[in-house]
Formats: structure tokens, sequence, C-alpha cells
């Protein structure tokens, strides 16, 4: 059954704007911290408390799609979702906002996860997850910028406003979903057999250490800006356009497919993050600099996180692969900052940029060994690098 150009519009916009609190946690948590005092613990468990829930909602998210249409599925998330942060607008206490956060967290977890399954199950996977990657990185930048300028002129409020109204938008796209389950569309995947399994075992791995190293440092970026003395609204500014660098990172997976190959597309990646963790933690000193940094990093994630999925897709002959997309996403998103608030002592940060450089190291490590593997991989077909 061929899907139609709305409903994949709709499965790439709730995919991109379920996650908007997470994509600009750190200004986020910065207006949280104004509003509210939180210490550098009290940060890490609030984002821990929602990344957790939004592991719970994926894995909802698996038995949910056997018994429940698509609409009902999109619609329950959403409504929890724009409920949970309308509410944040009037929270006054640390243990209420872990609640509503952990509301959040489970809404946009099963939202994401169900919106990148059906994206997987459509034709055409490195496109769909390059343009996915693109508007989220434009829809983070342009939140990033707007959010400390309504914050500052018009309240914390309205600033939690402007989210929740994105929120919104996110339940009228889910009408556009059909009442019952999608069907699946023959997907062009690698030929079958176990070496191909184990390549996208080996690319569910790769992706998880990468949201690990991105989200060990992510929410702290604000700080960072702050600790050098950077204006809040200019820290906006500066995320904003850093965010920027993953419109290219998003752009070439949309643009070339796999011709290139995706291994060597996911070294790349990888190795621009490297080089933004790397600046994060030694080399910034004024607005320029942040920027720099935050643009690398978003440069190379999204490159490497889009062919790391499509990766996942291609060698994935049972289609169970590729459920679990959105579960290692969201698992490892969640458990980077509970590492840290478990790890972390005072308000050090040296802990955070250890954590991210071991992960990158060991995805770098991973996907060296998948392009090995994958030239000595049995079967009639032979695999080379470009995957």
């Amino acid at each position: 059954m061929n899907q139609s150009f709305a409903v994949r519009a709709a499965c790439i916009f709730i995919a991109a704007a379920s996650i908007l609190a997470i994509g600009v946690q750190p200004i986020f948590i910065g207006l949280l911290t104004e509003r509210l005092g939180l210490t550098l613990v009290q940060q890490s468990w609030t984002m821990s408390a929602e990344m957790c829930a939004s592991i719970v909602g994926t894995l909802l998210c698996l038995p949910m799609i056997r018994y429940l249409g698509a609409r009902s599925i999109g619609l329950s998330s959403g409504l929890l979702l724009l409920l949970c942060n309308g509410l944040t607008a009037w929270v006054g206490q640390f243990d209420h906002l872990l609640v509503l956060r952990f509301g959040s967290g489970l809404a946009s977890g099963l939202l994401y996860s169900y919106a990148i399954y059906c994206l997987g199950r459509m034709s055409g996977p490195d496109r769909s997850f390059g343009i996915l990657l693109f508007l989220q990185t434009a829809l983070f930048a342009f939140s990033a910028a707007v959010l400390p300028i309504i914050a500052e002129r018009l309240g914390f409020g309205a600033a939690m406003g402007f989210l929740a109204a994105w929120f919104a938008l996110v339940c009228l796209a889910c009408l556009c979903l059909p009442a019952a389950q999608l069907e699946e569309t023959p997907v062009v995947r690698a030929p079958r057999g176990e070496g191909l399994t184990l390549l996208g075992v080996c690319a569910l791995l790769g992706m998880l250490l990468l949201q690990v190293a991105i989200y060990s440092l992510w929410g702290f970026v604000e700080g960072i800006g702050a600790d050098v003395g950077i204006a809040p609204v200019d820290i906006g500014w500066a995320i904003s356009i850093g965010l920027l660098g993953g419109l290219p990172g998003a752009a070439l997976p949309s643009l070339l497919g796999h011709r290139l190959g995706r291994l060597p597309m996911i070294l790349i990646g990888s190795l621009v993050v490297l080089l933004s963790i790397y600046l994060l933690a030694a080399r910034i000193h004024d607005i320029t600099d942040l920027a720099l940094a935050v643009f690398l990093m978003n440069l190379g994630w999204n490159l490497a996180l889009s062919y790391y999925m499509s990766s996942v897709v291609t060698h994935d002959p049972s289609g169970r692969l590729t459920r679990l997309v959105g579960v290692v996403q969201v698992s490892a998103a969640a458990s980077a900052p509970t590492l840290l608030a478990l790890l972390l002592q005072g308000d050090g940060r040296q802990t955070i940029f250890v954590v991210s450089s071991v992960a990158i190291l060991l995805g770098c490590a991973l996907v060296l060994v998948m392009g090995a593997g994958s030239r000595h991989t049995p079967g009639p077909t032979p695999v080379n690098l470009s995957l």
C-alpha cells in the first residue's frame, strides 16, 4: 500500500516537533534554573526524569501498535504532551516539575518512536530521515533563538506557551494519520543473512553511543556559556546559529542517499562531534566560540545519525530492528543525564566531557569493526564499505 504524501509529511512533522523540549534542552534547562534556582544535580535529575520517561514511552509504543490505530496513538500522546508542557508554565516546586517533565517525556517518547517506526516502513529511508533531521534542526534553531527573547520580554509562562503551541500543532498533524494501523510499504533491503543482521545490530549500538555522547553534554551547553560570562540572550542566539549546522548535516543524506557510503559518512560525522566536544571543553571564550562548537556538534550529529538510522533499516531483513530505532535513540538520550546525575560531584564538568568523548571514540571503533566485517560478510552478494 502506497503511503500518501500527507501521511509521510505528518509523520516527519510529528517526529520533529514531539521532541522540541529536548531539542532546545540547554535553553529550557536554563529557563527552569533561573525560575526555580536548580543546582547542577537538580538539573541532571530534571533531564533524567524526562528522558527516562521517554524510554517508557518508546517501550509502550510497541504493544500499542498491535492494539490501537495510528490516530488513537498520536492524539492520546499529543494531548498528554500539550497538557504537561502547558502546566509547566505554573510550576513552583521541584517535585512537581519532575512529575510534569516525566509526563512530557512519556508522551514525546511514544510519539517520536511511533513516527520513526512509520517512516522506517516506508520507501526511501535515507531521504525520509534526512528530511526529518533537516526540519528538526530548523525547528530547534528557530526555537532556541526565540525562547530566551520571549522569556526576557514576556516571562517564563509565555515561553512555555510557545512550546505548547507547537505541541498543539502536533495534535493537529495526528489527525492526518489514518484511523487504522499503517500498512507496510516494501522497502529495498540488503539480502538476508546472519552477517547483515549483525551489521544492523552494530548500527544500533553505534547510534546508541552517538546519542549518549551528545546528550551527556547537550543540556549543559547553556551553563558552559554562562560560566564565561555570555548573556542568556546571546547564548540563545549562539545555540540557534549553532543548530544550523544540522542543516547541511541532514541535507547530505537527503540529497546523496548512500552513494558516498554510509559507514564513511558516519565516521566523518562522529569525528566532527569529537572536535566540538574538545572546543566546548577547552576553547569557549565568547559567543563566536560557542556558536562554532554547537555548529560542529550538530553538523556531525545529524550527518552520523541519519546514516545510522538508514543503516539499521537497510540491514534489517526481519523488520524487528526498525521498531527499536526510536527506543534505542531515546534510551541512550535518557541514560546519559541519569549516568551523569550519579557521577557528578559538585559543579565540576570534567566528567561530562570524559563521558561524551569516550562514547564517541567507542562509536568510531565500532564503525571500523563494521567496515571490516562488511568485507567478509558471507553470501552470494558481498557487501562493501558503501553499504
